[in-house]
């Protein structure tokens, strides 16, 4: 019977062991030093040698013939050990027996001296799967076991343990293994194998296990028996459903040619034969990203790297790679947290592109305003404004007032009824309605379609919604301007949620410095929350003519008014 690669080279001694110097020459230096502890905890990624250095461990310790730190595999310990004889060596897998008697069960045999071995070692598993009563009941063991025992617990997710089982063990946290490192191990294998595998694909396995040993050796096997002669690239792409370089560059081009039809029906072909978008997207942010150091430190790749990078730093600005790089990103989390991610996707390429085209159309109404200026100065200086226009070479600057004594008051109005939503929002807090409003804020994204309010629905998602009370919502934002920004259009945000939900909803926006205080004092129960009516927002302008002369200011020179 055929035996898996990964099975057929997992590490027997600590020199096998990838990626993990650091424990190994700790563990040496105990077992040299006569210092072993009673139980050590072995924390990490998945497939990165936490069981595999756990037998390890258990066989040198119990070697009666080491050899500078390595088991002689002629000893009787040895050869019961690798023979998978030994009653010394229990291995427990948490996840299937995680229950409260099998622990009991390990306790009544803890006091049963080993057999033929120094030490009886206890390796558990995904220790993070024990249930609670069955931690209660290894606590008291794992504290005071016999001098013959030693427990040795394997776990992905350290941060499930409690911490009474924690400050017990010794605990090494392994970490995830270099992509370099792999591929030198993968060519070891290749060659002892007779594989024919172009080195790039090789780096393409390393980079798509994400740092585990296990996940490389299986997915070199599975590259094996679907090309049992000259792997290429392409073959590992076809694997794991992800594209190669030339594809990844197509879709940049596309993406910065803002042809985002064509951008959709790429995605399309590739969602029809088979790829998993969720890792295309991946690769296309660490495509980016790649780009992106190229252009700040092009020493950091190799030369063979550098030829992939170039030709596509010359066509983006950092500002921009940045900008794709962060929407991109949060993309993946839309779509890992989302029932329909082709959908997810689609969305959000659509409302980057808007964006994109917005600016775009922005700049260039800019560059026509700037070529009107003279004319408009000119005009300006014959009316006698009240304003004072300097004109330094090409550059024109205008000092105004930033706000008029209406926007302040207007402001102020603003500020009042803010205070008075979250008061009558937190005065009927409802944890379940909250979790409701939650659910259902997906369905506003049908309006980023929408010219009119695709921009306030970004806007929305740009925050986060933290409390509801009587069909009143509160947003919070990272920054203030976000803020103001949706408080001064909040009309439009109710229009939006009124249009999606069929009811009326009053909202209001904070930000997380001003939150997390109005937090602590709710839950603290400092301050007493009593509904208030909210008075209506005069928008009225008494001095329309300052205010049309303004406007009409600002229309003429947009970006380039300085404000004192």
């Amino acid at each position: 019977m055929y035996q898996a690669l990964y099975r057929k080279y997992r590490p027997s001694t600590f020199k096998d062991v990838v990626g993990q110097d650091v424990i190994i020459q700790t563990l040496k230096n105990a077992i040299q030093n006569n210092k072993l502890t009673h139980a050590y905890l072995f924390a990490g990624p998945r497939g990165t040698g936490k069981t595999s250095t756990a037998k390890i461990l258990a066989k040198t310790i119990n070697c009666k013939n080491l050899n500078n730190f390595e088991p002689c595999n002629e000893c009787d310990s040895c050869i019961q050990i690798n023979n998978k004889q030994t009653t010394d060596i229990i291995e427990i897998d948490a996840a299937s027996n995680n229950g409260v008697d099998e622990i009991r069960e390990l306790k009544s045999k803890v006091n049963l001296v080993p057999s033929n071995s120094k030490y009886k070692v206890y390796i558990i598993d995904e220790v993070h799967m024990l249930s609670p009563g069955a931690f209660n009941a290894l606590l008291k063991t794992l504290e005071e076991p016999p001098q013959y025992i030693i427990f040795i617990l394997a776990t992905t997710e350290p941060h499930k343990i409690p911490a009474t089982i924690l400050s017990r063990c010794q605990r090494f946290d392994f970490k995830k293994i270099s992509t370099k490192k792999i591929v030198e191990n993968l060519n070891k294998i290749v060659s002892n194998e007779n594989i024919i595998i172009e080195n790039e694909a090789l780096e393409e396995i390393a980079i798509l296990s994400q740092g585990g040993m296990r996940d490389s050796i299986s997915l070199l096997d599975q590259a094996i028996s679907y090309c049992p002669e000259n792997i290429s690239c392409q073959d590992i792409h076809d694997i794991n459903g992800t594209i190669g370089n030339e594809e990844m560059k197509k879709i940049i081009d596309v993406i910065l040619d803002k042809k985002i039809a064509q951008l959709l029906k790429i995605f399309d072909d590739l969602d029809d034969k088979g790829k998993n978008l969720i890792k295309l997207v991946e690769e296309l942010v660490l495509y980016l990203r790649n780009i992106l150091i190229y252009q700040v430190a092009p020493n950091y790749f190799e030369e063979t790297e550098k030829k992939i990078y170039i030709q596509m730093s010359e066509k983006i600005e950092p500002e921009i790679l940045l900008k794709y790089i962060k929407k991109f990103s949060k993309t993946i989390y839309d779509m890992k947290n989302s029932d329909n991610e082709k959908i997810t996707l689609e969305i959000n390429l659509i409302e980057m592109s808007n964006i994109e085209v917005a600016a775009s159309v922005q700049i260039e109404e800019s560059v026509e305003k700037r070529q009107e200026n003279k004319i408009s100065v000119e005009n300006l200086q014959s009316e006698k404004q009240p304003e004072i226009i300097e004109k330094k070479s090409e550059n024109i600057k205008i000092n105004i007032p930033l706000k008029t004594e209406e926007e302040n008051i207007k402001n102020k109005q603003i500020e009042e009824i803010k205070r008075i939503r979250i008061n009558n929002t937190l005065s009927s807090f409802n944890k379940k309605e909250l979790l409701q409003y939650k659910e259902k804020l997906e369905q506003i994204k049908k309006h980023l379609f929408d010219e009119i309010y695709s921009q306030w629905v970004s806007l929305i998602f740009d925050g986060e919604l933290k409390a509801s009370g009587k069909n009143h919502l509160i947003f919070v934002y990272k920054d203030i301007p976000m803020e103001s920004l949706f408080n001064q259009n909040w009309n439009i945000i109710e229009e939006i949620l009124e249009d999606t939900y069929h009811e009326k909803i009053k909202v209001v926006a904070t930000n997380i410095e001003e939150w997390n205080q109005i937090k602590q004092e709710f839950n603290s129960k400092t301050k007493k929350y009593e509904w208030k009516e909210e008075p209506v927002l005069n928008t009225s302008s008494p001095n329309e003519n300052k205010k049309e002369e303004k406007n009409k200011i600002e229309t003429i020179f947009q970006d380039i008014i300085e404000y004192s």
